[in-house]
């Protein structure tokens, strides 16, 4: 690998980061040093993301001062020098291994590119020289993320950004590519690695900067580098109420579960599942990608494909999941429409009679008055249902999203980070959303990866690990939700296959 020219590493200063009136970095201060691997943590909604967009040169800063080796920092200058490295590559799968390392600086004519030296002692070095003619689309997650890395090294890039890079690994593969992650900073690049899994950064990191609130808070490092120390630092000064909105304990109380699942099994995420949730309760999954919590929610909304039985209301398998469950992914976009209104997309799941009469001719007034009826009901903020959807917030285009699923009437709403991305006040409106819907007598599932979300959000956690449930925690139990992440990062270290061996 190239040998980096890197002397003073990046350093920000008083960053801040404003889009409109929401503030996303609020003055933030952190070193990258040369050499080291850097992990960043943060809940949901804190910064993160936008810090990590501030070090790869894709954001500006609105105030502050950010410099790159001691000089400004230039991203006409410097756009080589940062590679990110994403859970799933950003590449060309109908091109060769080779011909993705050269993309960007093949030479001009109308011949194919030649690897040259160079780069085919990168592949070599990083075990996919001998797969160079290999087509991209043929390979494994981990040769196409290898593949990634080398490309950014054979360009000199001297900056490697790794976002959640072995959530779909193996092991074995994640292994291999922690050996590459601390070859990369022991040539003397800087590595920065941001990711939920806790026990990641207390394995592989010299330092974990922690975000919240758009400020990084404190830098951990030798003995309170752990996985507790990082939990609790994660829900420090929530500034939600501690119990989150009001929970009806006794108003379903001896009621039949809403569902339940049996032996419910997924070939590749999770097996021998028995989940139920009861009328107005909130179940949260909690779980890091790849431990299958995420295929679980996806699952009970028909999206993946799971044996076993399952049972909702009065209906049962499929028929149970096609009728009676709505879905929000984690990403809104995936349930909105970019092109249309406010109004357009909080009714597009309404039909024939709702919107339609005779001939399926829209209702125009109808339609406004229901647009109307749902912006107040679910609180979205909004100048007109007229206006387009793209021009809210994020979390009002969320409200949005939640809007569309309730539209149906499930018995069952499932929703994956219901507020990732969020700002604190929008979150807590949707979880007002989420509680006012479970006390209707329905049952809602969440996949968390906060800690903070399933405490301010639910009524019970299950964790899952490995692709196995664990027994439930009853979040009432808790008074603080530094003690509830204790006791769930213990359920997630039991589990895991070193600890049961």
């Amino acid at each position: 690998m190239t040998t980096p020219v890197l002397e003073n590493g990046i350093s920000l200063r008083g960053v801040v980061k404003t889009y409109g009136a929401t503030l996303a970095l609020a003055g933030v201060d952190l070193d990258l040093k040369p050499g080291e691997v850097l992990g960043i943590a943060g809940p949901n909604g804190a910064g993160k993301s936008t810090l990590v967009r501030m070090i790869a040169g894709e954001e500006r800063p609105t105030l502050g001062k950010l410099t790159f080796d001691g000089r400004p920092w230039s991203p006409v200058d410097e756009w080589q020098a940062v590679a990110v490295v994403h859970q799933e590559p950003q590449l060309f799968p109908n091109l060769t291994i080779a011909e993705n390392v050269m993309v960007g600086r093949e030479n001009s004519g109308n011949s194919r590119p030649k690897l040259n030296p160079s780069d085919a002692a990168v592949m070599d070095a990083l075990g996919i020289g001998h797969l160079k003619d290999k087509a991209l689309e043929d390979c494994s997650l981990a040769t196409q993320q290898r593949t990634e890395i080398a490309r950014a090294v054979a360009r000199d890039s001297k900056v490697f950004l790794f976002d959640e890079p072995n959530s779909a690994l193996t092991a074995e593969e994640s292994d291999e590519l922690f050996r590459e992650i601390h070859q990369l900073a022991k040539s003397g690049q800087i590595v920065v690695l941001v990711t939920h899994r806790l026990a990641d950064f207390v394995a592989h990191c010299s330092r974990v900067a922690v975000v919240r609130d758009g400020k990084v808070r404190i830098i951990l490092e030798g003995d309170d580098l752990t996985e507790d120390g990082i939990a609790r630092q994660l829900v420090t000064e929530s500034v939600l109420s501690a119990s989150g909105p009001e929970r009806n304990r006794d108003k379903f109380a001896g009621a039949p579960d809403v569902f339940r699942t049996r032996g419910w099994t997924h070939p590749n995420a999770f097996s021998d599942i028995d989940l139920a949730g009861g009328p107005g309760e909130i179940v949260a999954l909690f779980g890091v990608e790849g431990s299958g919590a995420r295929e679980l929610l996806r699952s009970l909304a028909g999206l993946e494909k799971s044996t076993g039985s399952v049972e909702i209301g009065n209906l049962s398998g499929v028929e149970a999941l096609n009728k009676s469950t709505a879905y929000v992914p984690a990403t809104r976009q995936l349930s909105l429409y970019s092109n249309f209104s406010v109004g357009d997309n909080l009714l597009v799941r309404l039909g024939y009679p709702d919107i339609a009469g005779p001939g399926y001719m829209l209702k125009m007034r109808q339609m406004k008055v229901l647009a109307q009826s749902a912006v107040t009901r679910f609180l979205v903020k909004t100048g007109s249902t007229a206006q387009p959807i793209r021009s809210l917030s994020g979390g009002n285009q969320q409200k949005v999203a939640i809007a569309q699923a309730l539209h149906a009437a499930p018995k069952l709403l499932l929703l994956e980070e219901p507020t990732r991305g969020v700002d604190i006040h929008s979150k807590a409106e949707i979880y007002r959303l989420l509680r006012d819907y479970a006390d209707q007598g329905n049952s809602v599932v969440i996949f968390c990866t906060e800690v903070l979300e399933v405490f301010e959000a639910a009524d019970r956690v299950h964790v899952v690990a490995h692709g196995r449930l664990t027994p439930s925690l009853r979040i009432e139990d808790y008074d603080q939700v530094e003690q509830l992440a204790t006791d769930i990062m213990r359920l997630e270290q039991s589990s895991r296959p070193e600890a049961a061996a």
